[in-house]
């Protein structure tokens, strides 16, 4: 687990955000920009206004990152000359349920373009309140798990606990056998005679 990108920098909190996103869309699809300039728009912009929204590249890239670092949420493809993201829950449910009776395309493929154009793929429905909490759960458990093996074990704190009691304990037991015998006798002691 030592490649973890659990544990980037705001990894977690864009991680949420892009779930809550892609989970209530009107497509289960969508551009590459598309979803960079829903994630970064700071207002409700329409579909055409997302469409024409500029993008920058280190937007463009930490969220491209995002989404192919992390396969178990989001799958990307290529369609003509697209990068496009998808939710996958959201997609298999669309998949799974079709739209009006019209049966839903197969799921988009990495190695080449899909000939099918977006406006023909289902819209589907935006997943519930329950599921996204449930994709939200899972990313915050992913999380501190990756946290949790991250921290270095403390194999050796047990012995070095238990050799510091017994040096102590010793050390008190010394200290109280020596007074003890001091105050027993009635004459003075020389230590090291």
């Amino acid at each position: 687990m030592g490649n973890s990108h659990y544990l980037d920098k705001d990894r977690l909190a864009n991680l949420i955000a892009a779930i809550q996103i892609l989970a209530v869309a009107d497509r289960p699809s969508g551009t590459l920009n598309r979803w960079v300039a829903e994630l970064e728009a700071s207002e409700e912009l329409t579909s055409e206004q997302l469409d024409k929204a500029p993008i920058k590249f280190a937007e463009r890239k930490k969220w491209q990152t995002l989404f192919e670092q992390h396969p178990e949420f989001f799958k990307t493809y290529t369609l003509r000359g697209d990068l496009r993201v998808l939710l996958r829950w959201r997609y298999a449910e669309t998949l799974k349920n079709g739209a009006n009776g019209k049966t839903a395309p197969d799921a988009p493929n990495d190695d080449e373009d899909e000939d099918e154009d977006e406006a023909e793929l289902p819209p589907g429905k935006p997943l519930t309140a329950e599921q996204i909490q449930v994709l939200i759960n899972t990313a915050i458990g992913l999380h501190a798990k990756e946290v949790e093996a991250e921290r270095v074990p403390d194999k050796f704190r047990p012995l070095l606990m238990a050799i510091i009691g017994a040096a102590l304990g010793t050390l008190a037991g010394g200290i109280i056998i020596l007074l003890l015998s001091l105050l027993q006798s009635p004459h003075t002691h020389r230590l090291f005679d």
